[in-house]
């Protein structure tokens, strides 16, 4: 498994150094580590599928907005980076590459988006499980 708190960091540090100022968080829960792109200097953009975490975002004062990653409500390339570790969990070949397709039309050219691949890749089918696979794919 890998370190979360230590991939963000190191993602953070990656934004800075390409001089992206912005990213989509994918599953952002409550909004915890949205803030910690808002503390470091970027604005931070969440979606989530549940309501209630989105009122809890919003709380904290994030831009957030409910949807998944099958059909977000976005402009294409509207964003310079993606931050998505959850966003392949316990979906099957299918709805990974979907999801993999969906994030791809939201970022920018370039863009880095950051994602765990499920274990023995997205072909491994549902209920593989995470994997060591974080990893920093390329729109």
């Amino acid at each position: 498994m890998y370190d979360r708190a230590q991939r963000l960091d190191d993602f953070v540090a990656l934004l800075k150094e390409e001089g992206r100022h912005a990213v989509l968080g994918l599953d952002c829960g409550t909004g915890a580590e949205g803030l910690a792109f808002v503390r470091a200097g970027l604005h931070f953009t969440g979606v989530d599928a549940s309501e209630e975490n989105i009122h809890a975002a919003r709380a904290h004062g994030l831009s957030a907005s409910v949807a998944t990653a099958a059909a977000l409500p976005f402009a294409d390339a509207a964003f310079p980076a993606v931050w998505a570790p959850d966003a392949l969990a316990g979906l099957d070949a299918v709805a990974a590459d979907d999801a993999i397709r969906e994030l791809r039309r939201v970022a920018a050219p370039g863009a880095p988006i950051a994602v765990v691949l499920p274990q023995g890749g997205p072909d491994a089918g549902p209920g593989a499980g995470p994997g060591p696979g974080f990893t920093i794919l390329r729109a």
